[in-house]
Formats: structure tokens, C-alpha cells, sequence
């Protein structure tokens, strides 16, 4: 039934089926407008309400961290004081996300001003949140105070070397070094020049503006692969783990797109050189790796996409082992430590312990996850090998990695949605769909 359901998304516009019944037609026409415009007025009403409603909060059900924020923290939305309890905000992301879902449905009657307008205002509601559901911006400007204020290698001390320091108590991994790429970490030491609040906003400013470019960079894409391209935008540009968790969280995942994106662009466009856009998406944070195996055996000219991955990959390398030195390489075991806990809205506990009572731990579930993610990996670049399109290869595979990981923050989906909404074949957005429905559930009982 859903499927059947969300193949409606593919129409681009109303059928109309016989000459003899214009009035039906029109009518029919007409209501599918009303009601498309319908839901994206529900969608910048609901989007408004959550981020001033988070904003309300000193520390409320919308913020990862319940240390007590101040004003200059929360937001231009706090004076209005718009108080909002727990199940408040249940209902109205619930509302929201249902909106989304609609606006799919009915894509094809909504014009390309009116989405691009929604699409850049909730951006911009968004932007003006507080940091929600996460406290990963602090740890960006916290690993920036550590290395420029207090001369410690973030890649070898953890935020606890600096517990005085103004960003620590809003840190959501105090305990850990930094697990994110040298070139984010490199441009993000100007923060810690001008202040948390500062290093925050301006943070929130960067990633929206990122995530804009992200659409940009679909409706671009989506065009080379002959997709219309407003459906498209609209898919990943509206979805709610975009907006409330990515934009809302203002986290680096996006900056990461940006250049991956734009990578992906060149390589559609048989453009050897795009690979340095993926290989940068690493350099700012290691999961855009996932794709660029499949860039290079998918490529028209493999040698020469292989000699700029391996170039592009060595320069940054170098970079990093000059300014971090070799601690950049503890990385791999933050990485790893992580992959070994267990969030709440992963694939992998959902269906072995929540749908089969099955009961497993954390790290039986991990094994479970790796005996399918590297056979799965390796078929799928078999596959691009033997002449599949790459990009889609690549979308399953980055779909492969979320699903089964036991850590699932519910912004990573956002490796995924935007190649899930340029591709033609719309399969993926229905996993997609389906992806974010089992997100927004398990996120739902906020803390």
C-alpha cells in the first residue's frame, strides 16, 4: 500500500483523461493546487513553531544538552516566549513530517517559486533555532577553542583537557577527541576568535547556507540526469531530518556535501576531476568515503579519476600530518569506539529486538550489521564494475551503511536523500520515505 501510495510522487502533473470533462479536469487541477499550497503553509506553520518553541527553553525537549543555555544562545525567537511542552512538540513534528509527505504526493502542483520560497524560509526558521537535538556544533567550537586558546591538539586531547572553558558545558562528547576531517577542523579555528555565541551562529549560518547549496547542487544534478528537477528539490530540500536535525543541529554533514555534491556534478558531466570534490567531502568528514569507490570504477576515464582520488587524498595527508601531526590518525579510533554504541533509532535494533523480541546486545548486532554491510559493499561494486550506473550503486550503498550501523544519529540520512533525489528511478526515495518514518517515530519521545 505505501508503495502504491508514494508512486504518486513521480507525476509531475494531473492526468487528464478524457477531452469531454475540461470542467472535471480544471476542478481537479484546481483543489490539487489548494491543497499542495495547503500543505506548505502547514509546513512553514508547524516549521515556525518548532523553532521558536525551542528557543522558549532554557534547556528544553528540542536540546540534546540540558545545561542551561542564555539568551544570546537561543535565539532571536526567545522573546516571544512561545511555550511548548514535550508532547507539544510530538505533535507538531508529527504534523510536520505528515505535511512533508503530502507535499510529495503533490509535487507536480506546486510551482518552482513557491517551493524554492518554502524550501528557503524554513531554511531560515531553522538557522534562527537554537542548536537542536544535539550538542555537536559545541563540540566544533570546542575543538577550535582547545587548539587556538588553549595550544592543545584536538586530535589527542578531548574537551575535558579544558573543562573551563566556556563551550564545555554545552559539549555533547566532552570525553572524546575530535572524530571529524583536518580541513573542517583547520577552518574552523577562526571560532574560537569570536566567542561561543558567535562560533555558534555563525556556525548555524554556514550550514544552512551549505544545505542551500545542497539544493542547488540537486536541481543541478537532477537535470543531468533528466529528473525534473523541482520534485527533486522538494524531496530532500523539505525533508524534516534536514531541516530540524541537520539545519536545526547546524552540523558539519552538510558543509561535507557541499563539495561531494559538487563532485558528484563534474562527474555526471564525465569530468575526471570531480573526484576531488568527494575526496574533500572526506577531508571535512570521513563518511563521504562511501562513495568514492564507486566514482572511480564507475568512471568513464578509471585510471585518471583514480590518479586524482589518490592525488587529492595524498595532498590533504600531508596537510593534515603538518598541522595536526601524526595523532590525525586517532581519528580511526574514535571512529571505531562510536560504531561500537548503540543509538535508539538504528535500523538494526528496530528489527532484531523491537519487531523479532530477539533481544541481541549492542555488539551482536554490530556483527550482524557487518556480515551484511561488506558482502553488500562488494556487490555493489561488482555490479558498478559490469557497467551499473554508479550513483545509483552508491545511493545503495550509503543506504547499506545506515542500515546497518548501530549508530544511527537520525541527521546522517543526509548522506543519502539528496542522491535519493536526483536519481530517476524513484525507488530509493521510497526507502527514503520509509527511512525517515522510522527515524521521526524512534526520535519522537524527546528527552
Amino acid at each position: 500500500m505505501l508503495v502504491s501510495l508514494l508512486a504518486v510522487m513521480e507525476a509531475q502533473t494531473p492526468h487528464v483523461t478524457a477531452a469531454s470533462k475540461p470542467r472535471e479536469s480544471a476542478l481537479a487541477l484546481r483543489w490539487r493546487e489548494f491543497a499542495a499550497g495547503g500543505l506548505i503553509l502547514v509546513l512553514l506553520v508547524t516549521g515556525f513553531l518548532l523553532a521558536a518553541g525551542a528557543a522558549a527553553y532554557h534547556g528544553g525537549p528540542l536540546l540534546h544538552n540540558h545545561h542551561p543555555l542564555p539568551i544570546n544562545l537561543r535565539g532571536v525567537f526567545e522573546p516571544l516566549k512561545l511555550g511548548l511542552s514535550r508532547a507539544d512538540f510530538q505533535v507538531i513534528i508529527a504534523i510536520f513530517t505528515l505535511s512533508y509527505f503530502g507535499v510529495l504526493l503533490l509535487a507536480g502542483s506546486i510551482s518552482k517559486g513557491v517551493g524554492i520560497g518554502a524550501i528557503v524560509a524554513l531554511h531560515v526558521m531553522f538557522m534562527l533555532a537554537p542548536a537542536l537535538l544535539s550538542g555537536d556544533i559545541f563540540n566544533y567550537i570546542g575543538y577550535a577553542r582547545l587548539e587556538v586558546l588553549h595550544h592543545l591538539n584536538a586530535y589527542y586531547h578531548p574537551l575535558a583537557a579544558a573543562p573551563t572553558d566556556s563551550a564545555f558545558p554545552y559539549a555533547g562528547w566532552p570525553n572524546n577527541t575530535s572524530a571529524y576531517g583536518p580541513l573542517f577542523t583547520l577552518a574552523s579555528l577562526p571560532l574560537a576568535w569570536i566567542g561561543v555565541a558567535g562560533a555558534m551562529w555563525t556556525l548555524k549560518v554556514v550550514m544552512t547556507a551549505s544545505s542551500l547549496a545542497c539544493v542547488a547542487l540537486v536541481w543541478a544534478c537532477a537535470k543531468r540526469l533528466g529528473r525534473e528537477p523541482l520534485p527533486a528539490i522538494l524531496y530532500f530540500g523539505l525533508s524534516p531530518l534536514l531541516l530540524l536535525f541537520a539545519v536545526g543541529g547546524g552540523h558539519n554533514d552538510l558543509l561535507m556535501l557541499v563539495p561531494m555534491l559538487a563532485g558528484v556534478l563534474y562527474l555526471l558531466r564525465d569530468d575526471a576531476r570531480g573526484v576531488l570534490g568527494i575526496v574533500a567531502g572526506i577531508g571535512i568528514k570521513f563518511s563521504a568515503g562511501v562513495l568514492l569507490p564507486f566514482a572511480v570504477i564507475g568512471a568513464k576515464d578509471r585510471r585518471r579519476t583514480l590518479l586524482w582520488a589518490v592525488g587529492g587524498l595524498a595532498a590533504i595527508a600531508v596537510l593534515a600530518l603538518a598541522i595536526f601531526g601524526s595523532h590525525i590518525a586517532n581519528v580511526r579510533g574514535v571512529i571505531a569506539h562510536d560504531s561500537t554504541l548503540e543509538t535508539p533509532n538504528n535500523v538494526p535494533a528496530f528489527f532484531l529486538n523491537t519487531i523479532l523480541h530477539l533481544g541481541l546486545h549492542k555488539h551482536t548486532q554490530g556483527t550482524i550489521g557487518t556480515i551484511v554491510l561488506v558482502p553488500t559493499l562488494l556487490g555493489l561494486m561488482i555490479w558498478t564494475w559490469r557497467g551499473a550506473d554508479w550513483l545509483t550503486a552508491a545511493g545503495w550503498a550509503t543506504l547499506a551503511l545506515l542500515a546497518t550501523t548501530t549508530w544511527l544519529l537520525p541527521w546522517y540520512p543526509v548522506w543519502w536523500l539528496p542522491i535519493a533525489a536526483m536519481l530517476r528511478s524513484p525507488v530509493q526515495r521510497y526507502v527514503g520515505v520509509a527511512l525517515t518514518v522510522l527515524v521521526i517515530v524512534l526520535q519522537l519521545p524527546l528527552k
